[in-house]
């Protein structure tokens, strides 16, 4: 029997965890809570709402008929099938800034829950990542096979590269997810910093605007941008219908391998201090 007068020791089972893969193995334990709070996100996106998840099917297609009618009809833009190689930039870019802007609030905005709770605190910025992730991956659901339809493109075996190239993104993202969240417990300017970085990093993030418009001796310059290789790599799979090719791939390898290490191991080294921090 035990001692009622004795006080209760908790541990924290998060503060274990101090390599990437006892992380990794922490939140694959936690995939139910990940789940959960996913599934909560967008009950609350939704709730109220007279479509609901169909939401998620409308939004794509209005998103192709506003731009068609904008580059196409207003601006007169000469580019066969431009409104596709945009879109296919958008929704990568959509889902970078949504899941960054998110998790530099995962710790900080949930202080009540780190001091009352233990989990693994990775968990979280994860969390905030799948969310937009699942958005994502609905929204391209619809919208892509509509608009290989429409601009008649040609399907080839390089779409047999989206899924890989999606993985990459998405450990990319993590990463990133898990370094700002945690530099956002440090530092509150970093939201604001962020917003800067972004408003940046659009224009040097060939959505808008063609890499092949770059002299070639730039391009690899123009790459070295975040999220270029992942934009370029999905306009070849799709609108070119040719594999994105050797730099495209390595560096956005390169960029989620490296982004998911120093992600984790910045966040591991924090997380001991979440709860003072915040």
């Amino acid at each position: 029997m035990p001692n009622p007068a004795s006080p209760t020791i908790l541990i924290d089972r998060s503060a274990q965890i101090r390599s990437v893969r006892a992380t990794a193995a922490s939140v694959l334990h936690y995939r139910q809570l990940i789940r959960s709070l996913v599934a909560k996100d967008l009950k609350l996106k939704y709730r109220g709402s007279v479509l609901g998840f169909l939401w998620s099917l409308v939004n794509p297609l209005l998103m192709l008929g506003v731009y068609t009618l904008a580059f196409t009809y207003i601006m007169k833009v000469r580019v066969e099938g431009f409104v596709f190689l945009l879109l296919l930039g958008i929704l990568a870019w959509n889902f970078f800034v949504g899941s960054l802007v998110m998790s530099t609030g995962a710790i900080v905005d949930n202080a009540g829950l780190l001091k009352s709770v233990l989990f693994p605190r990775a968990v979280l910025p994860i969390a905030s990542v799948m969310f937009n992730f699942a958005q994502y991956v609905l929204t391209a659901a619809v919208l892509i096979p509509v608009m290989i339809v429409v601009y008649q493109v040609p399907v080839t075996s390089s779409l047999l590269l989206y899924p890989i190239v999606l993985f990459l993104q998405l450990v990319f993202v993590t990463g990133l997810a898990l370094a700002l969240s945690a530099a956002a417990a440090h530092l509150r300017d970093t939201r604001h910093l962020l917003d800067i970085a972004l408003q940046v990093l659009f224009w040097t993030t060939p959505i808008l605007w063609s890499l092949s418009l770059v002299p070639e001796k730039y391009q690899r310059l123009v790459l070295l941008s975040p999220m270029s290789a992942f934009v370029v790599a999905y306009q070849r799979i799709f609108y070119y219908g040719t594999w994105p090719g050797t730099d495209v791939t390595a560096i956005a390898v390169l960029y989620a391998a490296a982004a998911l290490g120093i992600g984790t191991m910045f966040f591991l080294r924090s997380d001991r201090r979440f709860s003072e921090l915040v």
